[in-house]
C-alpha cells in the first residue's frame, strides 16, 4: 500500500566503520516505498522534524521543551541512545563538526531527555500504525541565568547500538552516529549583521547547466536565514524556463558559500538569468540584492563545427581569389600574334 508521508531520514543500521563521517538528518520521502521489502533485512530509523528550532528568543533562567518522533521503518529491531553534543561548522562549505565546544555551543550542556536516553524500537514491517515501533522523544533545555545573548547550537546524537557481537566486529566496534541539529537564540545583546561578499553567474557554458555561486558572511552573534531565488527566462521572451527558491541558515561569525544551479538546462540556448538573494545587511535590516546576466549555453562540439566551417569558407574564398587573379593575367588567344 502506498503511503504519502514526508519524514526525515535519520539512519539505517548498516553500521559505519571507525572514521566514517557522521550522517546528518535530512529530508526523506517515503512515498511509494515498500518498507516490507526495502528495509526488511535491517532496522531503519527516521525522525520528524529534521531540525529542532526554538521559536523566538529563549530567556535566561527559563526552561523550554520540544520534541521529535523516531520511527523504525525497517524489518528488524533497532536500539539507540541519545546524547547532546556541540555543533558547529568549518569553512565556507559548512562541513559540520561535533565535540568542539565554543561559546556558541553551550546549549549542549543545557539539554536533557526527561523520557530517557536509551530506546529499542520494534520493526514496523509495513504496518501503518504501531506503538512499539515509534517513540516521541522530549528535549528539555534549561537556560542558565548567566547565559550570554546570541545564537546557541547543538546536535542531538542518535548512537545506534549494534544488535550483536558479530555486527560490532564487522563495524570495528564503531557505532553509527546521526545528528539532529538544535538551533536557538538566547535573549540579551543580540546583533544581526551580514553582507554578500562574492557573487557570480556563469556567462557561457559548454554543458547543459546554468551556474550561480555566492558567499554570504554573518558578522553578528545570531544566525539569520538567506533566501536564494533563481529565475531563468528565454532570451526572446516567454514563460520562465526555471524558477527555484532555496533557504539557507547563516551561522554567526561564519561565511557560507552556496551554489544554486539549473542542472536541467537545454544543450543550446540563450537566457536571461536573474538571482535575488534576501539576507540581513550590516545594519540588521532584511534586504534583497538582485543580480542579472545573459547566459549562453552551447556545446563545445558545435563550436568546433562552426569554427571548422568558417575556416573552410575562408580557405575556399582564398583559393577562388587566387584563381581569379591567375585567370586575369592570361591574355586572350585573339590578342596573341
Amino acid at each position: 500500500m502506498k503511503r504519502k508521508l514526508t519524514l526525515v531520514f535519520l539512519a539505517f543500521i548498516g553500521l559505519i566503520t571507525l572514521g566514517s563521517p557522521i550522517a546528518f538528518a535530512e529530508e526523506f520521502d517515503l512515498e511509494g516505498i515498500n518498507t516490507e521489502n526495502e528495509y526488511s533485512d535491517r532496522g531503519y530509523l527516521i525522525v520528524a522534524p529534521n531540525r529542532l528550532r526554538f521559536d523566538g528568543v529563549l530567556e535566561p533562567g527559563n526552561t523550554y521543551t520540544t520534541s521529535f518522533r523516531a520511527i523504525n521503518i525497517g524489518g528488524k529491531p533497532i536500539s539507540f541512545n541519545l546524547t547532546a553534543e556541540p555543533y558547529g561548522v568549518i569553512n565556507e562549505t559548512y562541513k559540520p563538526i561535533y565535540s568542539e565546544p565554543t561559546n556558541r555551543t553551550k546549549i549542549s550542556e543545557w539539554i536533557t531527555f526527561p523520557g530517557g536516553t536509551q530506546f529499542t524500537l520494534e520493526p514496523q514491517n509495513g504496518r501503518s500504525k504501531c506503538d512499539d515501533c515509534s517513540v516521541e522523544i522530549i528535549v528539555r533545555v534549561r537556560v542558565p541565568k548567566e547565559a550570554i545573548g546570541g545564537g546557541q547550537y547543538a546536535a542531538v546524537m542518535a548512537n545506534i547500538i549494534p544488535s550483536s557481537p558479530e555486527d560490532s566486529e564487522k563495524s570495528f566496534k564503531a557505532l553509527a552516529r546521526i545528528a539532529l541539529a538544535v538551533h536557538s537564540t538566547i535573549n540579551g545583546n543580540i546583533t544581526y549583521s551580514g553582507a554578500i561578499i562574492s557573487h557570480r553567474i556563469s556567462t557561457f557554458s559548454f554543458e547543459p547547466i546554468i551556474k550561480t555561486s555566492s558567499t554570504v558572511e554573518n558578522y553578528g552573534n545570531a544566525d539569520f536565514q538567506a533566501s536564494y531565488h533563481l529565475l531563468v527566462e528565454p532570451f526572446l521572451g516567454g514563460d520562465a524556463a526555471y524558477d527555484n527558491t532555496e533557504d539557507k541558515i547563516i551561522f554567526p561569525e561564519t561565511k557560507r558559500a552556496f551554489d544554486q544551479n539549473w542542472d536541467g538546462a537545454p544543450a543550446l540556448g540563450i537566457f536571461h538569468v536573474t538571482q535575488e538573494i534576501t539576507y540581513v545587511d550590516e545594519n540588521g535590516d532584511q534586504v534583497t540584492d538582485t543580480f542579472k546576466r545573459v547566459t549562453i549555453i552551447c556545446p563545445l562540439w558545435l563550436i568546433l563545427i562552426v569554427i571548422a566551417l568558417i575556416v573552410l569558407l575562408i580557405i575556399a574564398i582564398i583559393i577562388r581569389s587566387k584563381r581569379l587573379k591567375t585567370g586575369n593575367k592570361k591574355k586572350p588567344s585573339w590578342e596573341q600574334p
